[in-house]
């Protein structure tokens, strides 16, 4: 299959990209030029920057995770290129007009449990009443039968069917471009939405009612200057970014589509060197998946197992 491609652009979770290039590596076929990026956020995570450094061109979305990037890199001698290229939903800029709503932007798994949704939906409701001459919506980002990588378990459209709400809050689903075109200020815990809004210059709030914690993603949000509490927000005076902050995080558009195009003509095609790179990920991995994966081969490939582990005796048990 892969003789048949140029260029290979991977879009993946950590855990398929590292099978993606653990397959590869036992290949002996000439690779396509592998590039790799970040479909989200992702405020520095080790084991999401470390598992696309397998490949031959890493695009980075800001300057915060371009420098983890390049510190790996070095640490582990990787052949990879690290761009900073910009987040991709950024690079298009939207159109957006004077919009006056409020938009909470609705994430799957944050936060995950019923009871913290059902806290923030009443947050919002209460919010919605102090202020009513303001319209507030509530964006579901996903649409009904939709198949997504994580499970909508507690949807907020479900939570709101046995409460009262008042006249000037609506939960909607639709584009969001569509969104932004009315939207005056932006609520979300982390959502890329954020980003997206900021750019159109319409002020955000990162919602620190339930703590500022990496399962709500937002502490890299501290010193944004944009952390607000439900029950306090000013919607009439809303803050104002950290510019500091925003260089870190937010670089828009670091390179050029054509400065892009003349990097892929000189790029090697050469593999990278995946015994490094597998040194990185066993690394950051936890110990549970390293051990499960092990498991795994032990269950399914008895004979790799026991050679990896160098208990050439114990081959002769295998079928």
């Amino acid at each position: 299959m892969y003789q048949n491609y140029d260029i290979v652009i991977l879009s993946l979770g950590n855990g398929l990209l590292t099978r993606f290039f653990r397959n590869s590596s036992k290949l002996n076929l000439t690779l396509p030029i592998v590039i790799t990026l970040f479909p989200g956020v992702i405020f520095g995570d080790s084991e999401s920057i470390i598992t696309r450094l397998g490949a031959n061109i890493l695009l980075f979305n800001n300057y915060y995770d371009y420098q983890i990037g390049n510190k790996f890199k070095e640490r582990y001698n990787l052949s990879c290129t690290n761009i900073l290229y910009g987040y991709p939903i950024l690079r298009k800029k939207h159109h957006c007009s004077d919009g006056n709503k409020v938009y909470f932007i609705d994430q799957v798994k944050i936060p995950d449990g019923k009871k913290e949704r059902l806290l923030i939906l009443k947050k919002l409701i209460a919010l919605a009443n102090r202020y009513p001459h303001k319209d507030l919506v509530l964006l579901l980002r996903v649409h009904q039968n939709d198949i997504t990588v994580h499970e909508d378990k507690y949807s907020y459209a479900e939570l709101a069917k046995n409460m009262k709400l008042p006249d000037n809050f609506k939960i909607e689903r639709k584009r969001t471009q569509d969104a932004l075109q009315e939207m005056g200020y932006c609520l979300s815990f982390s959502s890329t939405m954020l980003f997206e809004a900021e750019s159109c210059g319409i002020p955000i709030g990162v919602i620190s009612d339930l703590g500022v914690d990496k399962k709500y993603a937002n502490t890299h949000f501290k010193d944004s200057g944009v952390l607000v509490n439900l029950d306090t927000v000013d919607l009439d005076s809303p803050n104002t970014i950290n510019p500091t902050w925003a260089e870190l995080y937010t670089n828009p558009d670091s390179l050029s589509s054509k400065e892009f195009n003349q990097l892929l003509e000189v790029t090697s095609t050469q593999p990278p060197s995946f015994d490094n790179y597998f040194i990185a990920v066993n690394d950051v991995q936890p110990v549970s998946m390293v051990l499960l994966r092990k498991f795994k081969k032990l269950i399914y490939h008895p004979k790799q197992f026991f050679v990896d582990s160098k208990l050439y005796k114990l081959i002769k048990f295998t079928k």
